[in-house]
Parts: C-alpha cells; sequence; structure tokens
C-alpha cells in the first residue's frame, strides 16, 4: 500500500522576527523548500520495482552472453485473403528468477544502459539466422518487421550496420521491414531522413510504428518517406462501438490509400473489429484473433500453411455481410433535415402529425438523429423518416433502439431500420454514391442540408 505525506507547518503563538522556528528551520525557510517539494512519497511496492529495476539493469548486461534473449513472431495477415505478408519479430528476456519478461520493462533500460546497440545486433542476426532456415526448408519469402530504437537508428553508420549484418548470412535485404516509432520523428530529422533514404535505397521497407500514440503529424508523413503505417492498437480496441475510434480508423485507411502507403492494424482481437477493417478494406493487419506472438517452431508451421486464419470463432451469431450492413455508417459532413412520423403503436397504424429531425449519420441498417422531443426506447413504436439525398426522396422505417439527452435540453436517438432487402439494396445504392461525393468533397451537400447548429435550429 503506498501512503502519501504531506508535511504542514504547524502554527505557533511564539514568534521570532515574524518567522516562526521549526527544528533549526525557520518557518519562511521551511515554507520555501515546502513549496518546491510538498509531498513526499513512501511506497512498499515502488521500493520493489525499484529493487527488481535495480537488479534487472545488472542482469541485463549479461543476458545475450547467458542466452537469455529470446525472438517471438506473430504473423501479419492479408485480411481480404489471408495471405500471410509478413511477420514481425518480438524481442523477450527469459529471465532466470523473474521468469519471462517483456520489452515495456526492460527496453527502457537497455536504452539508459546503451545495451539496446547490442540488443539489436543481436535480434538482426537471429532474424536473419532463422529467414534463412526459412527459404531453405522452402517456406514463403515474406518479410519480416523488426523494431529498432531511436538510439539506434541515430547511429551515424545505422545503415551500413544493418547491411553488414544482412551480408553475413548472404541475404537480399529487401525481405527486411524496419519499424520506427513516431518519437524518433521528433529528433534529428534531416540525419534520420538520411538514414530511412540509404535503408530504401537497399529495399528495405520503413514502417512507423503504433502510429497514432505518440506525436502524430501529418507533415512527417511528407518528409519521411515510409512505406507502412502500424495504426495503434488503442484505436482498433472499440471499433466499430466506439464513434470517435472509428472515425479515426476510416480516417487514416483513406489517408493511406490516397498517399499510396500500406496500412497495417494492429491489435486485433475479436470478430467485430475484424469486419470492421475489412469492410473498410483495410490491407493487412495483426493481432490475437490471428495469432499470439510464438516461438520459431510454431511460426514455422504457420508459415508452411501460406494463409492465417483466425483462431477465434465467430460467435457474432450474424453472417459477414449482416456485419458489414450493421458497421457501414457514414458520418455526414452537414445535418441533414428529415421529415419524422409515428407509423405504428403496437402493430396499430397512428396518425399523430409529423416533427423535423436532423440526421448525424446514416448506414444501411439505421441512422442517428437530433429532436427536441422525447420519445421512448421501444421497438413497438415504429418511425418514418423522409429526407432528400442526391435528388432523390427517401423514405426509411425503423424503431429507436438507444436514446440519451445531449445539451441544450436537445436528444440524441439511435434508429435500427425495419426495411426489407429490395429497399435496403437501393439504400446502399444511393449511400455509396454519397460515401463516394464525401471523399471527393468534404463539403458536400446534395441533399436537405442545414448549417445550422443544432441548438440553432431548434431554437
Amino acid at each position: 500500500m503506498a501512503f502519501l505525506e504531506r508535511r504542514l507547518l504547524s502554527k505557533s503563538s511564539k514568534k521570532n522576527d515574524g518567522m516562526i522556528e521549526q527544528d533549526g528551520i525557520s518557518n519562511k525557510k521551511q515554507s520555501q523548500i515546502e513549496e518546491k517539494n510538498p509531498y513526499k512519497y513512501y511506497s512498499f511496492e515502488l521500493n520493489s520495482q525499484s529493487y527488481r529495476e535495480f537488479l534487472m539493469k545488472n542482469d541485463l548486461y549479461y543476458a545475450i552472453e547467458k542466452d537469455e534473449m529470446r525472438v517471438l513472431y506473430q504473423p501479419i495477415v492479408n485480411l481480404k485473403s489471408g495471405e500471410i505478408l509478413a511477420v514481425e519479430a518480438l524481442v523477450r528476456w527469459m529471465h532466470p528468477d523473474w521468469g519471462l519478461v517483456l520489452p515495456n520493462e526492460f527496453i527502457h533500460l537497455a536504452d539508459e544502459t546503451g545495451l539496446i546497440i547490442d540488443i539489436g545486433k543481436w535480434v538482426l542476426r537471429e532474424v536473419c539466422k532463422n529467414y534463412k532456415r526459412w527459404l531453405d526448408k522452402g517456406l514463403p519469402p515474406i518479410k519480416v518487421a523488426v523494431n529498432f530504437s531511436g538510439i539506434q537508428f541515430m547511429e551515424s553508420d545505422f545503415a551500413d550496420k544493418i547491411k553488414t549484418i544482412i551480408d553475413e548470412y548472404e541475404l537480399d535485404p529487401k525481405f527486411l521491414i524496419i519499424e520506427i516509432t513516431e518519437n524518433i520523428l521528433l529528433k534529428n530529422t534531416y540525419k534520420l531522413n538520411s538514414h530511412i533514404e540509404s535503408l530504401r535505397s537497399l529495399g528495405i521497407q520503413i514502417a512507423l510504428n503504433n502510429f497514432g500514440k505518440g506525436f502524430s503529424s501529418f507533415a512527417y508523413l511528407n518528409f519521411f518517406k515510409v512505406d507502412i503505417i502500424k495504426l495503434d492498437g488503442s484505436f482498433i480496441k472499440d471499433v466499430p462501438f466506439d464513434s470517435t475510434n472509428s472515425a479515426i480508423v476510416e480516417s487514416v485507411i483513406h489517408l493511406t490509400k490516397r498517399l499510396k502507403i500500406k496500412m497495417v492494424a494492429e491489435g486485433i482481437e475479436n470478430w467485430d473489429q475484424l469486419s470492421y477493417l475489412k469492410h473498410l478494406n483495410c490491407h493487412a493487419g495483426q493481432g490475437y484473433i490471428y495469432s499470439q506472438p510464438v516461438d520459431l517452431e510454431r511460426i514455422e508451421r504457420i508459415l508452411a500453411r501460406k494463409k492465417c486464419k483466425p483462431t477465434i470463432v465467430n460467435n457474432t451469431g450474424e453472417s459477414l455481410t449482416e456485419n458489414r450492413r450493421k458497421f457501414f455508417r457514414i458520418k455526414l459532413p452537414l445535418s441533414l433535415e428529415a421529415v419524422l412520423e409515428v407509423l405504428e403503436v403496437k402493430g396499430n397504424q397512428v396518425n399523430i402529425g409529423k416533427t423535423k429531425v436532423l440526421i448525424k449519420d446514416i448506414g444501411p441498417g439505421g441512422l442517428c438523429f437530433i429532436s427536441n422531443i422525447k420519445f421512448p426506447a421501444r421497438n413497438e413504436i415504429i418511425l418514418q423518416f423522409t429526407f432528400q439525398l442526391l435528388e432523390e426522396e427517401i423514405k426509411v422505417r425503423g424503431y429507436i433502439i438507444r436514446n440519451r439527452e445531449v445539451k441544450n435540453n436537445l436528444n440524441e436517438y439511435g434508429v435500427e431500420f425495419t426495411i426489407d432487402e429490395n429497399e435496403r439494396v437501393d439504400l446502399i445504392r444511393i449511400l455509396n454514391q454519397v460515401q463516394i461525393k464525401i471523399r471527393k468533397n468534404i463539403m458536400f451537400s446534395e441533399g436537405s442540408f442545414v448549417s445550422d447548429s443544432d441548438y440553432a435550429y431548434f431554437k
């Protein structure tokens, strides 16, 4: 348990020239000390962790010599075909006392001590040795991605050292993908760009790892010529149900396609994520849904199959087509004005008037709208929405599945459609055209769009 002690100066009625003396230190001086550092932390866990790091830092000097380092591999898969495009080499430390130690526990220690240089060389040699073994066994000539730290990458002769090691094993450098993280880009940009150009001239591809997690800047994509962007798994985690993450994922996929850069989605763990990425035509991905990082023998068995299928059963209860319909949503650039009317209540037709609402996004499976009227979320109340898109009048029916109050006394609703398959196919046709037009012109407005804010519209 961590205990936090805040040291407060006790007041005393006895004064000495306007200052209170405490243990030989004046109150004024003590206050200055407390202002700079008002808290002290006492933690058994912190002390234990520090002691563990101290031991590991010492042991790290002998880890390679004692053959404690391991390289595991995780497949990178073409999401459409299942073909294995590459594997990522991931270093692990099998500590004699602490067991399997992950990179986030020891890489920073390796950086601090400078041992990262030796570890990096060892990993590359291990990868080259294993890759030559794969070729001798007749396994597919895939690519191998290897992570390098900023310290390694900023060595003056970094590219030459990479080529020297590859030449030791008589391999073509084109098999290698060098992964760098965004924080490296904040350093000596011109020196870094020179290394990237030297590596790419050898046929080595450059991948920007954990994209979006650090200090992402699209200017880097213009200045540094990278071949692959690996979108950080934190953005994949809650798609397609998190609208913000979904929008980010979709935007990055479109961006990479326009820039002709390949994209790999990291951290795919379930079928909802995989179906969504397939729908967006994401090029490639990796994650536990395909395989966890595995040792040499297991990755060779996977490579021998040439394709990698998801190891997790699709238990969503829906086909891929149904998933695509469910997840396909267009976030509209402006609010779309629609006329809402209640058609049925508990199977009985009713006529209780109409009201105008604003549609925020729409897909073949449903829509989201804003209104200043409160509606219940019940499947026995069927609503109809009428609006204009691409000079066509569109009518869709559905019921509210969720509602929540937003600011300024407005309410947001999610609607699931009850339209038949013919109507859905027709709607998909129109929405596909809308999506294409929005990509070409972000200010697309061919429909009953309004430019007012939601609050101003309903005021």
